[in-house]
């Protein structure tokens, strides 16, 4: 099985699970406060869509062997003007979103060729990376934060 085979596997789990969740919840059970404690179950989906946005940014950056760097920047600032500019959009809106990003995650996959996976540089997080590697935080990512939605979800 390839990297991509893999990859694409796993991707497609990892956001089966999470769906397998979110999809029986109603705006009540949204608005429910999360197991983290500056987010509602919904503005974990939010940050999970807005996170894949951003990661396959950094994909498309290191195929196109450009920096990473991103002077002054700070993840949990971002993260929390991503979730911030979500509030307001509905949990259709935001699955719709959340669902959109995994479709274009998984064609950005198909973009890779084999002589790319390994181009590396530095994640804003703070890490050194490639692109093998930011496809796997993704995932990682997701299922770190599937664990944040609330026991009554």
């Amino acid at each position: 099985m390839t990297p991509h085979d893999k990859l694409r596997q796993r991707l497609i789990a990892s956001h089966e699970a999470v769906l397998k969740i979110v999809n029986g919840w109603d705006e009540n059970t949204a608005a429910q406060p999360s197991t983290n404690p500056h987010w509602r179950n919904q503005d974990v989906l939010a940050h999970l869509a807005a996170a894949e946005i951003g990661h396959c940014q950094v994909i498309r950056r290191l195929l196109a062997d450009d920096s990473l760097a991103m002077t002054g920047f700070d993840l949990d600032t971002f993260n929390d003007e991503q979730v911030a500019l979500r509030v307001q959009r509905s949990l259709a809106e935001i699955l719709t979103e959340y669902r959109q990003n995994r479709s274009a995650t998984l064609a950005l996959l198909d973009t890779v060729i084999d002589d790319d996976w390994e181009k590396g540089g530095r994640h804003p997080g703070g890490f050194d990376t490639t692109v093998t590697g930011v496809f796997r935080v993704i995932i990682i990512h997701e299922k770190r934060h599937l664990k944040e939605f609330s026991p009554s979800a």
